[in-house]
């Protein structure tokens, strides 16, 4: 995160509005007296991005204003976006948050309300106040928080300052695709395992083909025989009703012959 400008106003020591502007320096010392307003610039930081602070509610607006303010303008990742918080005394807290496009406008990335907006806010940094306050500076008085943290805590904390989280998504889909593979690799090895069987009853196939292949041949000769067969059978019956007519007609020569002869007879 980089610091681009800081507005308040209303907020803690800061009666009027101040506006600090991060890009006109590289490297600043905070110097003054107690209760000058050295850690409110800090506490201002935290409570725009994570409504947090020394003090809480009210308690943040100073004594003569009505109403706290803070506007703070930031980069992250290649982005610049800026947080509007506002707390009127005795009124609930109004949170803006914004996105710079590539055209300078301000896009809304508020959402319907403020801890969604705020959950919004730590989805994008990655981190809560608890690892900002730990990663960015030390709270006052609280110089050795990080030390006295368990080591749970510590491993969390360090691993969303260094942001580790990213290489927990990348484990959980290089797993995610391992189990894809293996899945893959599994219908593979039963294809191949498939295959190889069929390989091995080759032979068995190919004796079976021939034998169907001689019984086929043998099947064909003897449906040649009998195609000749009944051939020769067509054609002795043809000859056979050839007969049968001449027959028919002899025996009615013979039978007129007859009756001629009975009549001369007669």
């Amino acid at each position: 995160m980089i610091p681009v400008s800081l507005q308040l106003s209303g907020f803690l020591s800061y009666h009027q509005p101040v506006t600090v502007d991060f890009t006109q320096f590289d490297l600043a010392c905070i110097s003054g007296a107690n209760g000058a307003g050295k850690s409110s610039l800090l506490d201002a930081i935290t409570w725009a991005l994570f409504g947090q602070a020394r003090r809480r509610d009210d308690a943040i607006i100073n004594s003569r204003a009505a109403s706290a303010e803070v506007i703070y303008i930031f980069d992250y990742e290649g982005h610049r976006y800026r947080i509007q918080r506002g707390k009127a005394a005795n009124k609930a807290t109004v949170l803006e948050f914004t996105v710079q496009d590539e055209n300078g406008k301000w896009r809304p990335l508020t959402e319907h309300s403020v801890r969604e907006t705020e959950e919004r806010i730590v989805q994008t940094l990655r981190m809560d106040y608890e690892t900002f306050t730990n990663a960015s500076f030390f709270l006052q008085g609280r110089a050795d928080q990080f030390a006295q943290q368990r080591p749970g805590d510590r491993k969390r904390i360090l691993t969303s300052v260094l942001g580790l989280e990213i290489w927990d998504s990348y484990r959980d889909a290089a797993t995610e695709r391992r189990k894809r593979q293996e899945s893959e690799l599994a219908i593979i090895d039963a294809q191949l395992e498939e295959i190889n069987t069929e390989l091995g009853e080759e032979t068995q196939r190919r004796g079976n083909l021939r034998q169907k292949e001689d019984e086929l041949a043998q099947a064909s000769e003897l449906r040649k025989s009998q195609e000749n067969a009944l051939d020769s059978l067509r054609r002795l019956a043809a000859a056979l009703d050839q007969q049968k007519s001449m027959l028919d007609l002899l025996q009615s020569q013979a039978v007129a012959a007859r009756q001629r002869w009975q009549a001369r007879a007669d």
